[in-house]
């Protein structure tokens, strides 16, 4: 009887949930450059809504559901709205709908702004007076001849503004990096910051279009590990915690790259390969820094940084005049002098190399192949090492062939 009144229920139940992706729209508003309009306004949606609205990213309890949030996008002062044609009455605990309003209000500042006309009235506002906070690293144009130029400022936690204004933008990380999640506010932690410059009559606006956050982890070479009785996976214990320890503190630097987001509506403009190339230029300036890594990469993180890794390796004639098999000491000489992280690398190495491979050449073709599965066997040895050698022997040779079918499409985009 139970099962048959959930059956006759469900129907009911679905009318009222929608997708949390779906329902909720953010809008990105600044001051015209068209005189025959007061304001452009540039409209997307989140890519993930889950650590908000749950894993399945749905919200329960009304219809027609419509969240808003809008942004001046300079001083990101905040615009939130939620509206829907009905709601389901409370009339048992089963039956109550998502609290929306408390879900998003916790992830914004306390000041955000109800009144639509309040909010343009902000962002005209704050568009001429807002200005970027931090260290100005670099400029850039994307096309010549057009009064918009794009800047680049470092800035930490310890920056004046810059506190408040990193809580204004963050919640961008939950809708568009996957497990993204708000930042502590650790000195260690620097942000790269891109905005847009551009001029209306008189006067400069500027809008941010992405960011970088990037923590500092300690460096500890092998040999230091070694004399110190050091262990190396705990390179972020405070200074004070190590001094405690009796350990020796080193100068050197890991800069982790950990959230990189180029804003949707300015996407596919080339705008992520320069912010990554003004990170790897700080990077081979900065004497402390020994090695720039990555936290966890996606897809598309992967080809931003493997084109302009490759590319400007390529310049540098790096690889020039090696072939398989590369020798240890060669390879760590490249690391310490590109301050590229071991894995990253070898594969621009292995790219490289099979770039200028003579196929034909047997014996050449066969020390590449070796050089790169003793490479794959080594990061999968935990795995691998309990498998039977005829089925790891199989399970290398499938790695290989895939991972040269990858390099092999990344060649016909940058040979």
């Amino acid at each position: 009887m139970t099962e048959m009144v959930e059956e006759l229920l469900k129907p009911q139940e679905e009318e009222w949930l929608c997708n949390s992706n779906e329902a909720l729209t953010i809008w990105f508003f600044e001051p015209s450059t068209d005189p025959d309009q007061e304001f452009d306004s540039a409209q997307v949606y989140p890519m993930f809504t889950y650590s908000i609205f749950g894993d399945k990213e749905q919200i329960y309890g009304y219809k027609n559901l419509e969240i808003t949030l809008k942004f001046s996008s300079g001083s990101f002062a905040t615009y939130f709205d939620v509206r829907y044609s009905d709601k389901i009455p409370d009339v048992s605990s089963t039956s109550i709908a998502d609290n929306v309003i408390d879900k998003v209000k916790t992830l914004i500042p306390n000041d955000y702004i109800t009144n639509f006309d309040t909010f343009l009235q902000t962002v005209n506002e704050n568009a001429y007076s807002f200005k970027p906070m931090g260290e100005k690293i670099t400029e850039y144009r994307l096309e010549e001849g057009k009064d918009i130029i794009y800047e680049i400022y470092r800035a930490t936690f310890n920056t004046p503004r810059f506190k408040e204004y990193h809580k204004r933008f963050q919640i961008l990380v939950l809708f568009y990096i996957e497990a993204g999640t708000y930042i502590e506010e650790d000195e260690k932690w620097e942000t790269m910051l891109l905005f847009e410059r551009k001029r209306i009559g008189d006067k400069y606006i500027y809008s941010l279009v992405g960011f970088c956050t990037m923590y500092n982890y300690y460096f500890y070479n092998r040999e230091e590990c070694v004399n110190n009785n050091i262990d190396r996976t705990n390179n972020k214990v405070p200074v004070s915690e190590r001094v405690n320890e009796g350990k020796v503190i080193p100068e050197d630097i890991r800069l982790r790259i950990s959230q990189f987001l180029i804003f949707p509506h300015v996407q596919g403009k080339g705008h992520g390969s320069k912010l990554y190339q003004t990170i790897y230029k700080y990077v081979l300036s900065n004497s402390r820094i020994k090695e720039l890594a990555v936290e966890i990469p996606n897809d598309s993180f992967e080809v931003i940084r493997d084109k302009n890794d490759l590319l400007y390796l390529r310049e540098q004639k790096a690889f020039e005049g090696l072939a398989a098999p590369v020798d240890k000491k060669t390879i760590d000489s490249l690391r310490r002098k590109y301050k590229l992280n071991k894995r990253q690398l070898l594969r621009c190495l292995e790219i490289e190399l099979l770039r200028k491979l003579n196929k034909s050449d047997a014996a050449a073709y066969k020390a590449y192949r070796l050089q790169v599965k003793e490479r794959l066997y080594n990061w999968n040895k935990e795995i691998l090492k309990d498998i039977d050698r005829d089925e790891r022997i199989e399970k290398l040779e499938e790695t290989f062939k895939s991972l040269v079918e990858e390099y092999q499409d990344i060649l016909l985009k940058y040979n």
